[in-house]
């Protein structure tokens, strides 16, 4: 799906609803929505409570509404309560975009846009909605922020000029291939800092301060503040000290069957609750004649994260064989999923260590 397709314009929908992933290439639509000045209500759930989420809205959409879903994916039942929303002549809509392979099913419905690459480069969920609007020719018109001397914030949207849109329209394509780059994992293999340097800021700083900041680089194009870059700075010295201290932590959990693939795996396992994917990255390319999979998990979050290189391995088919899901090399599921065998091969592994 487009927004061609649709039976009006975006701006035309008396609400739009976003509902959208909790990490950086979720909270990308939204900003691209506001960089072309389309006012929505974004609502930010993790991978599990999707098709709550989704149900829920759709139970409340009204007439002349619309309900855009990125970087998610929904189960058969949503799908199909979905699919009697559109087929409805009462101008509610409801189309999602996604780019995970596990998703690709969903492809045989008119609303649903799952394409993990195109023309050989990975997508980002942030890329589709950037490249559908591009695509159907809407014109940039940030949503321009501001907070008053008693703290009370206004948005409006100015009339710009058109040098002034074909400038906003490049620091946007900017931002959206730093997205890209970072969720697919693309910045390692091409050696590029400022897309992992975006990702670091977007947990430090809270959502909305972030996305407020991003607008404004689109608008003065001053990518990150001077507090952000001395974040940056002291944030590569806990990376450091993090990957020393986890590097030694690591245990390795050999031969072990995961469902999703047929054969027995060498699992290096750690717990943390920072730096998920650049620890992930760091012990599958440092133990990579070890191990074959790296584990991350978070005792906090129950969550774990799924690592590896290469292409031997579909951890988004491993991680969706445990109510998970994500890329063939990143991807994640509740800790709790795996089950007891698991955590008592991993207890057993430390004893070993």
């Amino acid at each position: 799906m487009n927004f061609k397709k649709l039976s009006q314009k975006l701006q035309n929908y008396e609400h739009i609803h976003l509902i959208t992933h909790t990490d950086l290439d979720g909270v990308g639509p939204s900003i691209v929505l506001r960089a072309y000045g389309i006012t929505h209500s974004p609502y930010y759930v993790e991978t599990r409570k999707v098709d709550e989420a989704v149900q829920a809205r759709l139970a409340e959409l009204n007439d002349h509404e619309l309900l855009i879903i990125t970087d998610l994916s929904v189960n058969e039942e949503t799908a199909e309560m979905i699919e009697k929303v559109n087929q409805k002549p009462d101008d509610r809509s409801v189309v999602l975009m996604d780019h995970h392979a596990s998703a690709i099913a969903l492809n045989k419905y008119e609303w649903a846009t799952v394409l993990p690459t195109l023309n050989n480069i990975k997508m980002s969920a942030t890329t589709l909605i950037f490249k559908a609007l591009k695509d159907a020719e809407y014109e940039l018109s940030p949503i321009f922020h501001s907070v008053d001397e008693e703290g009370a914030e206004t948005e409006k949207t100015p009339e710009y000029t058109v040098l002034e849109k074909e400038t906003f329209f490049d620091r946007l394509a900017h931002l959206v291939e730093d997205i890209r780059l970072y969720d697919t994992w693309d910045w390692n293999v091409l050696s590029i800092q400022e897309a992992t340097d975006l990702n670091t800021i977007f947990y430090a700083r809270r959502r909305h301060d972030f996305i407020h900041a991003r607008l404004d680089y689109i608008l003065t194009g001053q990518f990150f503040t001077p507090e952000d870059a001395t974040y940056l700075e002291f944030s590569k010295e806990e990376l450091r000290k993090v990957l020393k201290k986890k590097t030694k932590q690591m245990v390795i959990v050999p031969n072990f069957h995961l469902k999703g693939h047929d054969a027995p795996l060498n699992i290096g396992v750690v717990e943390t609750d920072s730096y998920f994917s650049e620890l992930g990255n760091h012990l599958a390319e440092k133990f990579a004649e070890e191990i074959d999979v790296v584990f991350i998990i978070s005792l906090v979050k129950n969550r774990v994260s799924l690592r590896s290189i290469g292409d031997a391995i579909n951890l988004a088919e491993i991680a969706k064989a445990y109510n998970g899901g994500g890329h063939p090399n990143a991807s994640g599921c509740d800790l709790s999923e795996l089950g007891t065998e698991f955590l008592q091969a991993v207890l057993e592994a430390s004893k070993n260590k």
